[in-house]
């Protein structure tokens, strides 16, 4: 069964780009965001899919700081069991609010990479 936060999320290749008709709402949600004085806190990302993550599965994004790079991989759900993780992400619904991401500064070969955990 696919992961909650991932259900019904189009392919990537099938979501249209940010455009005109999508300026009214990004509008409000700056107000919104504003009014509470969160704009340099919260964000809005694009929802999407690469392929299917499954409810034992989550991703991993592994931060290269010297390369200046970004890796994804799926790995087990265990992972959450980090403790130093922090809710980066979310994807809000109808009916509820899902986590969709996940931080942490990991040790990773002896020295500290951040990583950030999507489920």
């Amino acid at each position: 069964m696919l992961a909650l936060a991932y259900q019904n999320l189009r392919d990537i290749d099938e979501v249209p780009a940010l455009n005109e008709a999508d300026m009214a709402c990004m509008a409000e949600l700056r107000d919104v965001l504003a009014r509470h004085g969160r704009l340099d806190r919260f964000g809005v990302t694009l929802l999407h899919s690469h392929f299917p993550i499954h409810d034992d599965e989550v991703l991993v994004e592994a931060c290269d700081d010297q390369a200046r790079t970004l890796a994804m991989s799926v790995q087990p759900k265990e992972v959450l069991a980090n403790a130093s993780l922090k809710a980066t992400s979310w994807r809000l619904s109808d009916d509820a609010t899902l986590v969709g991401c996940y931080s942490a500064c990991v040790a990773a070969g002896g020295s500290h990479k951040r990583r950030h955990v999507q489920r």
